[in-house]
Parts: C-alpha cells; structure tokens; sequence
C-alpha cells in the first residue's frame, strides 16, 4: 500500500465550490513567492485554460489541455531517431496491415492511392524513409503513414517514450517546481501516471483539484486507484457560491461523506427561492414539463436521452448523422455531444470544427468585424493563405464578396452541409488537402446531406441553451432546473429508477460504491484477459470451451463479495440464476459490467443535475418506470430534502 508523500495534493472540490478561483489563487501565491518558479496547470477544455489564464500574467505559466502541453513539450523529441524507432516498434505492425489491406477497404484503398501519388510507391520501407519526425495531427486518427499521432494516441505515446526514456520523464519535474491538474477525475490514467511518477523523489508539488462525484466522462478506467492513496486528501473546499441552503444540503446527503460536507456562502443563504427542492412523480412527463415552463420560460431542461435533446433543438438530423459514426461511439475519447457542442476553437472533428468556424465567420461578416475574420483565417491551416492574405482593397472587397456568398449558402432553407463545402471549395476558400480529409471519411456522408437550417438551429441554441442533457452540463449553473429522470442502455450507460430503488433500501456514499466498482470490474477484466474474448464475443461455442473457467470466476466473485450490499443488491439475483442453471445466456448477465456501471452513473449523474440549480430544482420521475413500492421511494426523497408532489394522486 502506497504510503502519503509531501508533494502530492488531492484537493476535492464539489459542486459550485469556486476550483477556478482556488487554482488561480494559489497560482498567483507560488508567483509571488518567488518569479523564478514554472508552474504547469493541466486543463479539461481550451476555455477553462482561458478562464484560469485571466489576470495571470507570467512567461514562467503554463495552462493548457493535455495535448497541447504534450504538443509542445515533446516536440522537441519527435525528431530523434530513437523516438521514431519507437514509433515503429509500437505502430509497425499497424502500418504493415493497412499497406497490405487485405480486406479492401475503400478508406484505405483510398489512401493508399494518395500515398502512391505522392511519393510514387507505397512498402514499409518507404514509410520508414519518408517518416523523419513524429507530430500530433489534432485529429481522432493517426495518420500512420506520416508519423501522426490522435488525441488518444498523443497521450499514450508519450507515456511510452517517459517510461523508455526516464531523463526525459525527469525533465518535467526539473522544469516545474508546481503542476496543477485541474477536473483530475475525468483525466486519463495515463496522463496522470506521467506526472505522478515524473516527479516520484522530487521536491515539484502536484495538486489534483476535481470532484470524483462529478467524473462523468469515461476518460478514467480506474487503473490510478492505487496511486490515489499517496496524496494528502485533507485539503478540500468546503463552501458552495453556487445554490441555496436546501440544495446544498441536499446535495450533501446525496455525497453522504462526512469529509466532504459543504455550507452555502453567506451571499447565497441570503437568495430565497420560489419553492422548496421537489420531486414531481407522473405519468405524464410532457405535460408537466410545459406546466412548469409555463410559469419560467428560461428554465433548464435536463434530459438523459441526447436524441430526444436534438430533437427538441431542431437538430435531429445532425445528431443522427454523428451518432451513426463509430469512431465516436461508446467508449470513444469523443462522443456525439462533444462534437456537436464544442467550438470550432476545441471541436476534435474536422468537419465541426470547420462548420461552426463559417457560422462565426458569417456572424462577424454580419457585425462587419473584418479584423476578426482575417485574425481567425490566419489562425487555422484549414483554409486557403490566399483567402486571408488582404494586400489591396481589391482583395477586402473579394473576402466580404465570398463572406456574402457563404452567408447567402447558409440561409437557404434548402441547402445541405455538403452544399456549403462545395461552395468554400468553389470559392478557394478551404484547403484542398484538408477538404479531401473530409470528403475521403465515409462516416461523414451522411453529415453532408443534412440541412444547413439545423446547423444554424443548433448554433442559435448554443448561444442560449434552454435544453441540455444532465451530462452534458458540467461546470454549468442555472437558476431553475429540471431534472428528467430516464434510462439508457446506450452511451452513457444509465439505470437512474434502479438506482432510486437501491437508494431506497441501502446508504449509498461515492466512496464505497466506487471502491466496489472497481474491485468488481477489475475481476470482470480478469476474466477477459485470461480467456481473451469479451462479452459480445461469449457464444454457445465459446462458452463451450471455456465454461470450466468462466464458472470458477463466477464462484470466486460470489464468495469474494459475499457480504458486500452493492452486490447483493445488483449482482446477486443474475448470480443465483447462473449457478441454479450454467449456460451461456446466464452467464453473459453475470457478466455484463453495465449492471454496477449503470447504477453508478444514474448516482453520480443525479448529482451533477441537481448541483446545477442555483435557486430551483424540479425532478420529474415517470412513475411507470419507478420500481418496487413506491412509498419507500418517496421516504427515502423527503428524508433528503425534497418536497415530493405524486400528480397521479395527491402532494405529500
């Protein structure tokens, strides 16, 4: 077990508890202390890096995401022949199959015919020739003939490099004396495995600042609890700016951890509210949703489901073209949401990233801000140097002319997507290459016939949001709120009524349900390894073969969790069927690790939603979906705080 160490901080910060202003403070204290010191702060998003960097001014600063700190830290290395030989003992294999492409995939074909007409042939060894430094494409994919590395595969290949080559996993720590992670539990183990055993010995200080409640990404595959062990926990914020004193009290008994019990600032238990925190129980959600909105038209609406979200937008179109795409499917780095409510500024896909770019383009042509336009040109590779180059008059007047002609393109109500890239291409607006990049991504046909009036829908509601998902809200807050509480079986995973009915017969706290998370999962994983399939691999046949061991697994789990209440409560039932009857259909129910997974997003999600609210907060549950009975569902909601009012019968 790993012992506390003097130079790592984990400091919980809550819901509404004032992390940025906290990091910022400290920021400017280690400045202050002495100006010779580096300080590194590690973001979630490119705008909490702009929010922290507010009023610190200091060339010895660092806030930035993850990548673009790796981008430019390491890039130094990227051109060493002993990093490229890593690149190809770790991606060789990958570059082999895809030259040889024995399943002819168009994508590839495709590629490769690029490949060939650039450099006139396509082998291994001309790769290898071609390849003098590695680089970060900011893409979701490698671009594995010319050294290019993802988002996911930046990370993971330089964790490689810091473990091969330790002087250079030491140089960070000789370089910062303070590092800061800000939203630490939706960070990526690998990235905080770099820094936890780059200053391992040393005297830099690594503080942790986030809110484990709060990690509602799947980022973090708990491969870092061990670790966590070495920090000193006894810092945490303990005052919420954010909510009334009956929400904050609620989320407290929500949290149920005696370390992390937070007090409303002074400003905020002065704020009265227009009604208590409450649970409406019907079997007409609809309905009572527009009752409410009735009364407070800028109300936020959380939804779980992201379709019926877009929809409500007017984006449905957009929102199913994206989700079709597998590379942002479950378990990918980005899901659909990311990419469909980034800014150009952060969105990781290329075709977003352009699309919202033209949007702002045309509002600033609108507003005849032409200094930003030809700012943000410059900015991106992704369009024409021509475009931006502005030496004449001549050439302004040609740049408002195309700013005109892609705003006429926008506005139609019968122009698609692909339209506008066939006018920018028309226009010589974008780069050919860039362009092709698009074009040559089959997923992405789909997203060109959709109309450009959901586009400009959905830009209309990202600059005033009404509607969101209870995910999708992270560091939000808003006045009033509505919670709308459902299920999914899709990314993300969420069983939020058997979480109520769990919440109902058991004391739930974060920490012990996620200590059983991860030891179950971990099991589950175990499992995998040793029979090197997965669930929706496990057949009859398979089964077969591997029942002896899958049959000892399952015991071994049931005895090791025998007196564990979240197993009991969740497992248990699928277990007791398994071994009254072995077979393959019970066995996958066993071992399904969304069962936990589910429960515990449903808990953690219920909590970021109702720590959205500032002064009012509804929760409408369908009282069709609500399991067992339903009088300990509403005990267990008063004993919290709530005011419930069942509307298929009477207030309570």
């Amino acid at each position: 077990m790993a012992e506390t160490t003097m130079n790592y901080f984990l400091i919980n910060a809550p819901a509404g508890s004032g992390k940025t202003t906290q990091i910022k403070a400290m920021i400017q204290k280690f400045i202050l202390e002495d100006q010779k010191n580096n300080i590194l702060c590690i973001t979630y998003t490119n705008r909490a890096a702009e929010e922290l960097s507010k009023d610190i001014i200091s060339d010895n600063v660092f806030i930035g995401t993850i990548h673009s700190f790796l981008h430019k830290f390491m890039k130094n290395y990227f051109s060493h022949n002993e990093i490229i030989n890593l690149y190809f003992e770790i991606y060789g294999d990958k570059i082999k199959e895809r030259i040889s492409n024995i399943d002819k995939q168009e994508n590839i074909v495709a590629s490769n015919d690029r490949y060939i007409e650039k450099y006139g042939s396509l082998s291994y060894e001309i790769v290898s020739e071609n390849i003098k430094s590695v680089s970060y494409n900011e893409s979701p994919f490698n671009s594995l003939y010319y050294g290019g590395l993802s988002h996911d595969d930046l990370i993971s290949f330089s964790k490689c490099i810091f473990d091969r080559f330790l002087i250079i996993q030491k140089r960070i720590a000789f370089k910062y004396q303070f590092i800061f992670i800000d939203e630490y539990q939706d960070t990526m183990a690998d990235v905080l495995k770099i820094f936890y055993e780059c200053i391992a010995k040393t005297n830099t200080r690594l503080y942790l600042y986030g809110d484990r409640m709060q990690q509602i990404y799947d980022n973090y595959d708990g491969t870092f609890e061990e670790q966590f062990k070495a920090f000193d926990n006894k810092q945490a914020l303990t005052i919420n700016y954010r909510s009334t004193t009956d929400i904050v009290n609620i989320l407290n008994k929500i949290y149920n951890n005696s370390s992390f019990i937070q007090d409303n600032s002074s400003e905020m238990k002065k704020v009265s509210a227009n009604y208590r925190p409450r649970i409406i129980i019907t079997s007409d959600i609809e309905s009572s949703i527009n009752e409410i909105k009735a009364t407070n038209p800028d109300i936020m609406t959380l939804y779980l489901l992201n379709r019926q979200r877009f929809s409500d937008i007017g984006a449905l179109s957009l929102y199913k073209a994206f989700e079709g795409m597998e590379k942002y499917g479950y378990g990918r780095t980005y899901t659909v949401v990311n990419i469909l409510t980034t800014a150009y500024i952060d969105n990781p896909d290329p075709l977003m990233k352009l699309m919202f770019c033209i949007m702002y383009l045309v509002d600033c042509y609108q507003a005849r801000k032409y200094g930003l336009i030809v700012q943000t040109l410059k900015a991106y590779k992704m369009f024409c140097s021509d475009v931006w180059q502005i030496r004449s008059h001549g050439e302004k007047q040609k740049l408002i002319d195309n700013l005109k002609n892609l705003f006429n393109v926008l506005k139609s109500d019968s122009a698609v997507i692909g339209d506008l890239l066939n006018k920018l291409d028309e226009l010589f607006f974008i780069d050919k290459t860039f362009l092709d990049g698009i074009l040559s991504d089959d997923e992405n046909q789909n997203a060109l016939k959709v109309p450009l009036i959901e586009l400009r829908r959905l830009t209309e509601y990202l600059s005033n949001p009404k509607i969101s998902t209870q995910h999708g809200v992270k560091g939000e807050s808003h006045n009033s709120v509505i919670f709308v509480a459902d299920d999914s079986t899709r990314s993300p995973i969420v069983h939020m009524y058997k979480f109520f009915e769990m919440w109902g017969h058991l004391s739930i706290s974060l920490e012990t349900f996620n200590q059983f998370y991860y030891s179950y999962a971990n099991e589950l994983l175990d499992l995998w390894a040793s029979i090197k399939i997965n669930n929706n691999d496990l057949n009859k046949d398979s089964y077969s073969e591997y029942s002896e061991i899958i049959y000892k697994k399952l015991l071994f789990i049931t005895e090791k969790f025998s007196n564990d209440s979240y197993f009991k409560f969740l497992c248990k039932e699928n277990y007791d069927k398994y071994f009254n009857k072995p077979g393959v259909t019970n066995a996958k129910n066993c071992l399904k690790e969304s069962t936990v997974l589910g429960v515990l997003s449903a808990y953690k999600l219920f909590y970021v939603g109702c720590s959205r609210a500032r002064r009012n907060l509804t929760i409408i549950i369908d009282s069709l979906k609500l399991k067992g009975d339903v009088n300990i569902h509403k005990k267990k909601f008063i004993e919290i705080g709530f005011e419930v009012i069942d509307a298929n019968f009477s207030e309570h």
